[in-house]
């Protein structure tokens, strides 16, 4: 059977070290071509990972390829996806989906008009412990869910390429943007709908290195979410429910998952993994997104993450931005000095 053919637009971080790898592991697609406007840099990764052919210009692989894969600055996700959607040209974009709601509903509005596959990145729906966690909950097993306390901070350690992410016209947004994205939408895959956010960050004008929000679900459920890329943080979820308690972690894609019930000491810890199965990586992860969307585009189907998926989270960070507070910082601010900034 013939792969499906796939543009990867952006030679940098994400698609060296993710997307090309992943795509040359797949059985159903094969990269047809590598786009960056630095014809060198696009010829070395071409050349690196085996693909036929480069170019300078998104435009240039209409009517060349089934799909693209979108993985440039944050600013460009939602204008290069609207014009290769209309023009029947499949796309996964890389999170987030894009700036704004607008243009989220404008990327959705031109995948329903050409009926082109619209798929979005956010691969932690792909980790199995993601779909563990969430059919745990619904079965109940925790009892009736009493609070969540998400924590996630990683000191970047990313080989970034360019300063996209450090500039707010480029970026969007910082850390809640870059990689909290991903923890609203494990919250939303795992509890459903929001109804409240209350939202503190460190912006002060600029972008966020460290946000804090409390978040009201539908169901009525509260709980806590933590985003830092200052500090190295616990890196899990905890479900407290009124029978047991279930711990997993967030940053790796075979993460360790705890249960416990009432205030026993021991409790059961294990991976959420098919039996005989070895360890899940990234590499594996991003094969199983590739490849999702390849056969959505062969088949006609809608993608695991459709454009509508994707458009919960940005809905909830736009929020979150909207209510913004000044997050308490007391290593800038001591608390001695606390009512300065009031004018006290």
């Amino acid at each position: 059977m013939q792969k499906v053919r796939l543009a990867v637009l952006g030679c940098g971080a994400v698609a060296q070290i993710n997307h090309l790898p992943a795509i040359s592991a797949s059985e159903l697609a094969e990269a047809a071509v590598v786009v960056d406007a630095d014809a060198a840099r696009a010829r070395e990764v071409a050349a690196r990972f085996g693909v036929p052919e480069t170019a300078t210009d998104y435009r240039e692989v209409v009517g060349r390829v089934d799909g693209a894969v979108v993985a440039l600055p944050n600013s460009l996700h939602a204008p290069v996806a609207v014009d290769l959607l209309r023009q029947g040209v499949a796309v996964l974009g890389e999170k987030p989906m894009a700036l704004s709601l607008r243009e989220c509903d404008e990327m959705i509005a031109a995948a329903d008009a050409s009926g082109a596959a619209l798929a979005v990145g956010l691969d932690f729906r792909f980790f199995d412990s993601t779909r563990f966690v969430k059919d745990l909950l619904a079965e109940g097993l925790l009892g009736e869910l009493r609070s969540f306390d998400l924590r996630q901070g990683v000191i970047p350690r990313w080989p970034f390429a360019t300063d996209f992410l450090l500039r707010k016209e480029t970026a969007g947004g910082g850390v809640l943007t870059d990689f909290g994205v991903h923890v609203l939408d494990l919250l939303l895959v795992w509890l459903g709908d929001w109804e409240s956010v209350d939202y503190r960050d460190d912006a002060m004008g600029g972008l966020e290195s460290d946000c804090e929000l409390r978040l009201r679900m539908l169901s009525g459920l509260e709980g806590t979410a933590e985003v830092s890329r200052t500090r190295n943080l616990r890196n899990t979820c905890i479900f407290e429910g009124d029978r047991a308690s279930l711990e997993v972690g967030i940053w790796h894609p075979d993460p360790p998952i705890t249960l416990r019930f009432g205030r026993r000491e021991i409790g059961l810890a294990g991976k959420a993994r098919r039996p005989g199965a070895p360890e899940l990586s990234y590499l594996d992860v991003f094969v199983r997104q590739i490849d999702d969307f390849a056969t959505a585009i062969r088949e006609g189907r809608e993608p695991f993450i459709p454009g509508r998926e994707g458009r919960r989270s940005q809905a909830l960070i736009e929020a979150c931005y909207a209510a913004r507070k000044p997050l308490d910082v007391p290593w800038l601010e001591p608390a001695e000095l606390a009512g300065w900034r009031a004018g006290a």
